[in-house]
């Protein structure tokens, strides 16, 4: 799965702006004024890793840019998304992970995942910014990158609670990783390896 934080242009004003929030366990589906175009290098990096989520910085806030098949886009309409952050203490790095669990099939839900690197400037900053964000934002592209629709969940104060936990514990882990021995990638790798 591919994953990556950052900052990068893109505009996401929404045509319902001024609506109220979500209710606390309600997902909503958005449509943006202008319809949001990925950057070169986002687009490059889906071409060469396949579907996945990354999580980056808009004028909104943090959105997760989530490409999958159109197919599978059009099965998570109206379905509710569950959000689970988890902090996975790995060797070389921790690893702060989210999983979006799309509830499109019972059996077998959708999953997206998104692992963020704390010794990362800007990833360190896409997780602060979370931990006092009221919508999560999965903004969804199909086969062709081209914009479908963007899912809004409501978070909560836990939530934000749960965010700052994790960043605090992982700075305290990474603080004990030797500094010749911390290695983000390597860590990411050897996890999803072991849990393909």
């Amino acid at each position: 799965m591919l994953s990556l934080a950052g900052r990068f242009l893109l505009t996401m004003s929404s045509s319902s702006e001024k609506a109220p929030l979500p209710d606390k366990n309600e997902n909503r589906e958005d449509v943006p004024r202008y319809p949001p175009v990925l950057p070169r290098e986002i687009k490059e990096l889906f071409a060469n890793f396949g579907y996945g989520c990354l999580a980056i910085e808009a004028d909104i806030g943090v959105i997760h840019i989530c490409h999958a098949s159109d197919s599978d886009i059009e099965g998570f309409r109206k379905k509710n998304v569950v959000s689970r952050w988890q902090l996975v203490k790995m060797p070389t790095a921790p690893l702060v992970r989210l999983k979006l669990v799309i509830l499109d099939r019972p059996q077998s839900p959708y999953l997206f995942e998104s692992f963020l690197n704390i010794s990362d400037e800007d990833q360190a900053n896409v997780l602060s910014r979370l931990a006092s964000q009221e919508l999560l934002y999965l903004v969804l592209f199909g086969d062709d990158l081209e914009y479908r629709y963007t899912k809004v969940i409501p978070q909560d104060f836990n939530h934000w609670q749960l965010i700052d936990d994790l960043h605090a514990q992982a700075l305290e882990y990474l603080g004990n990783i030797p500094e010749e021995q911390r290695d983000f990638d390597r860590a990411k790798a050897d996890f999803m390896n072991r849990y393909p």
